[in-house]
């Protein structure tokens, strides 16, 4: 008997096994009819079809309850208590390529890598006087209003180049875009802290901000903290607070400037900097973007439009 009951649980374990055996490639079960809920539908836009399968990333602006925008996939909203609403049919296309533009500027590899999973367009997020024009949600949603309103914004008069006309909206974009990336990192970016002064979890700069409330100097409080960029080998003082304020205004500068801007600001008699700009640039190669020149296309674009 005592035999018996030992061969059933043996025959238990292994049905066990065999049931749970990872898939190579899960997908949801068509005879049960489950929906694949993390990716376009089979007639959503091809051009979003195209950037979800290319990128990785999917470009939502349907919901049917505007929980859905807050609730994303690693993360969701609690602070929103005036909801979203629905981009308006006429500006579905604009935005589409609005993130067309964004995205050809990022290898296909490092988007899938580290990009934010959704872009999610509305018309309006949070809808009181502190209503968000971006707001991210976790580290795998980042909300856009479309069109945007932030202060200094243009409006969208030329879709095609919108990405390249509005540097206010696109370097927000990128600094909200870097902090969603080292979320996903699993380890920051080797050697580049060691390239600069060590981080210190906001000591100086919040040092420097209580010499600030004591004589109310803001020329002084600007200068120590440029002095504070320039010999830690950040781009501003509070870069020096950790990797994952330091790296996002590296990517943002880079991404929206040429080299020449760069080595001139930066660079030039700064060993700090220039290693870590170097650093950054092998590892961004590594996953086969060229971000500077990305870069430089930006600055060119951008300076053909402001003639």
């Amino acid at each position: 008997m005592k035999f018996k009951n030992i061969c059933f649980f043996l025959l238990g374990i292994a049905l066990i096994v065999a049931a749970c055996k990872k898939e190579e490639n899960p997908v949801a079960s068509a005879d049960l009819g489950i929906p694949q809920l993390f990716a376009p539908a089979a007639d959503a836009d091809p051009k979003v079809k195209k950037l979800y399968t290319d990128y990785g990333v999917w470009v939502r602006m349907d919901f049917k309850d505007w929980k859905e925008v807050t609730n994303a996939i690693l993360g969701n909203d609690v602070n929103n208590r005036y909801g979203a609403t629905k981009i308006e049919d006429g500006q579905r296309q604009n935005a589409i390529t609005y993130a067309e533009s964004l995205l050809s500027n990022v290898s296909k590899q490092y988007s899938k890598s580290f990009f934010p999973l959704e872009l999610f367009f509305v018309k309006t997020y949070n809808g009181s006087w502190w209503a968000a024009d971006l707001q991210v949600i976790g580290r795998s949603r980042l909300v856009f209003c479309w069109p945007n309103q932030m202060i200094n914004a243009q409006p969208v008069t030329d879709p095609a180049n919108h990405y390249y006309r509005d540097s206010v909206l696109t370097r927000a974009v990128w600094s909200n875009i870097g902090g969603m990336i080292t979320a996903r990192m699993t380890k920051p970016v080797e050697g580049f802290e060691l390239a600069g002064r060590a981080y210190d979890n906001g000591q100086a700069v919040d040092k420097i901000q209580e010499d600030y409330y004591n004589d109310y100097d803001l020329e002084k409080r600007d200068a120590a903290l440029d002095e504070l960029a320039r010999t830690g080998g950040f781009i501003t003082g509070h870069g020096s607070r950790s990797f994952d304020s330091d790296f996002p205004q590296w990517l943002n500068l880079i991404v929206t400037e040429s080299y020449e801007n760069i080595r001139k600001k930066y660079l030039d008699n700064n060993e700090r900097r220039t290693n870590k700009y170097n650093i950054l640039i092998k590892f961004f190669n590594s996953y086969g973007w060229d971000i500077q020149a990305a870069g430089n296309r930006y600055r060119q674009k951008l300076d053909e439009f402001n003639k």
